[in-house]
């Protein structure tokens, strides 16, 4: 057996030492703090953005964050409708304002508690922008702002 292993050896010794090499290269490269499956937030205490045509979406798995932010929307859109929910809330205050092209206040929110699926409607203004004061905040945030997709 020893003798085999040694004559793959001689015979592999660069396709071995390739082996090795990439192995201890990888290892290295290996990210910390993994992202668990469902989890579509990203890192601690770092916000996710997404915008489309017709949606904005503004996500953050906050562990005691502050912080004040004006994020445009790109929004074009004059009938839109506002989710936000709050799931694992471990104390802290996030106060919402979506403003309009006219910097009037559209729609605004204080939140200091779970909160599932708390839902609004803006009608005949568009959406220009959203402000966020987050004031030692721990939990999962997520606001979304979309075309109204049904009228009565």
């Amino acid at each position: 057996m020893h003798l085999l292993f040694n004559l793959i050896l001689k015979n592999n010794s660069w396709v071995l030492i390739g082996i090795v090499f990439l192995t201890v290269v990888q290892i290295p490269c290996c990210r910390e703090g993994i992202i668990n499956p469902g989890n579509p937030v990203g890192n601690l205490n770092e916000p996710v953005i997404s915008r489309s045509e017709n949606n904005y979406s503004f996500q953050i798995d906050a562990d005691k964050v502050s912080f004040l932010k004006t994020d445009s929307t790109l929004l074009h859109i004059t009938e839109t409708d506002v989710f936000i929910t709050v799931t694992g809330y471990g104390g802290g205050t996030v106060q919402i304002r979506v403003i309009g092209e006219s910097k009037l206040t559209l729609y605004q929110a204080l939140i200091a508690n779970n909160i599932d699926g708390k839902q609004a409607t803006i009608i005949n203004n568009i959406p220009a922008s959203v402000s966020y004061h987050f004031q030692n905040f721990s939990g999962k945030f997520k606001i979304g702002l979309s075309k109204k997709l049904f009228t009565l």
